[in-house]
């Protein structure tokens, strides 16, 4: 490479190599405009040797040597250095034999140092011009690549499946994507500029505001003219950092057929528990009235019998069989529907249901109430002696426990079910999957049980050893 090549590519460093040797850009050879330049520039050199040979005074004849400017400098504005430094060097090229004809030294060298200048302001005016295009080419390639990433975030943004909106700091929406005017159902026009909680209600704005990611779903329609809609938030981020303003990007997700889906999971196992034990009570009644009854009337005619007859004891035996099986029959009907609850109550239904497990288990069991004791709902007294129940089970077959008490509070609004043992306790309580992995049926309908009732079950340690649950279901009076 050339040295006026080195010093051409020092002199555009940012040019891309494609377009010359080495990062050298070659004159624009193949332009009109290049041409009708260095045409001027040779009309400019040949008017001053004509000047000079008709012996025109010397200050008239430099005229000409110094419109050699106009060429060069329109050369660096149009072409930039690759044009510039061409047309300068030209323009010296066609000054030479005028030099060497016509000018003494003095003058030889004056003409040398405008010839200097000229290559200078070319090379400076040429080089600004290609910093200042260069600087534009990439502030454009910039804003083309920024252009380019809006239309795929906007893409992204419209044909995301979540609802998306974005909120100014004021709390009015300023843009909506088409999942978010769907849910609304409202066009992007009648949705700009109004307040979030206008759209979707207070309670929503709140959650979606705060950043709430947990909440239960909530209705976004609920009128006569459309089916709810459940929606839930997803989330939300900060359009710029922090101090900055900006406003919020908001996201809430269509959840309604999850939802239903989940109610009617809900509505089955409500009415499969219902159904359950009205087939209990059924079958309660039955064996109570049925077979009970006959073997009770049995009973009476084996003592209607005639004593002598039974010199064997036949009868004896017979009488106690039937005994037997009349109190096996009564205690399944009570544990199928234990009467007692029908006919006075929960706290009744508890204390008999402690005093029958302390006789049958020998584990020390007590039970306390406390609290104004009033009469609950049918369904809420059955759920809380069914979950003492299952308690006093699993303190029977795990828990190893000496003692166990059974304490019913009656609070307003509400009652409390709290059941303490002192066994070995139950260790890390397992979620609901592991349950139903491992056939744990039995705590998993307690809280499937308490689910249904809106109420809040409580398991864990309890203090100097053992295990506690508590239940608190909503019980208003009656």
């Amino acid at each position: 490479m050339s040295r006026a090549g080195r010093w051409l590519a020092r002199l555009s460093p940012s040019t891309p190599k494609s377009q010359g040797h080495e990062g050298v850009r070659l004159p624009p050879l193949r332009q009109r405009a290049f041409w009708a330049v260095q045409a001027l520039t040779f009309a400019i050199a040949f008017a001053h040797t004509v000047l000079a040979r008709l012996g025109f005074p010397e200050a008239l004849y430099l005229v000409p040597t110094s419109l050699f400017f106009i060429p060069v400098v329109y050369a660096a504005l149009k072409f930039g250095v690759r044009g510039a430094i061409p047309t300068a060097l030209w323009s010296t090229i066609l000054t030479l034999p005028d030099l060497v004809m016509f000018h003494e030294s003095l003058d030889r060298v004056g003409i040398l140092w405008q010839a200097a200048i000229l290559v200078a302001i070319g090379a400076f005016v040429g080089l600004a011009v290609d910093r200042e295009r260069a600087a534009r080419t990439d502030a454009e390639a910039r804003e083309a690549a920024r252009l380019a990433s809006e239309r795929r975030y906007r893409a992204l943004y419209d044909r995301a499946a979540d609802a998306v909106l974005v909120i100014d700091e004021a709390g009015r929406i300023g843009e909506a994507n088409a999942a978010a005017t769907r849910l609304l159902r409202l066009d992007h026009a009648a949705v700009r500029g109004r307040q979030l909680s206008e759209v979707v209600g207070d309670d929503l704005a709140a959650d979606l505001l705060s950043g709430a990611t947990e909440r239960e779903p909530r209705p976004l329609h609920a009128d006569e003219r459309a089916s709810p809609v459940w929606v839930q938030p997803v989330g939300t981020s900060p359009l710029s950092g922090p101090g900055e303003g900006g406003g919020l990007q908001v996201m809430f997700r269509d959840v309604t057929l999850q939802y239903e889906r989940a109610r009617g999971l809900e509505g089955y196992a409500r009415h499969a528990i219902a159904a359950r034990e009205e087939e209990r009570r059924r079958m309660a009644h039955e064996l109570h009235d049925g077979a009970l009854q006959s073997l009770v009337l049995l009973l009476r005619k084996l003592d209607a019998l005639d004593e002598g007859a039974d010199e064997d004891g036949v009868l004896d035996d017979a009488r106690q069989i039937v005994d037997e099986t009349a109190a096996e029959l009564r205690r399944l009907s009570r544990a199928l529907r234990p009467p007692i609850l029908d006919d006075l109550g929960l706290a009744a239904a508890l204390r008999s249901e402690t005093t029958g497990y302390r006789r049958r288990s020998g584990i020390d069991a007590r039970f306390e109430i406390a609290g104004d004791v009033r009469q609950l709902p049918g369904d809420t007294e059955l759920l809380l002696l069914r979950v003492a129940q299952e308690c006093l089970h699993n303190v029977e077959r795990h828990s190893q426990a000496s003692s166990v008490q059974v304490s019913l509070s009656y609070v307003p609004g509400y009652a409390v079910l709290v059941v303490t043992d002192d066994g070995r306790g139950i260790g890390p309580v397992p979620t609901p999957t592991d349950l139903l992995a491992a056939g744990k049926l039995g705590l998993l309908g307690m809280q499937e049980r308490v689910r249904l009732a809106a109420g809040t079950l409580e398991i864990g340690p309890r203090p100097g050893g053992g295990t506690m649950i508590s239940v608190r279901v909503p019980a208003p009076q009656a």
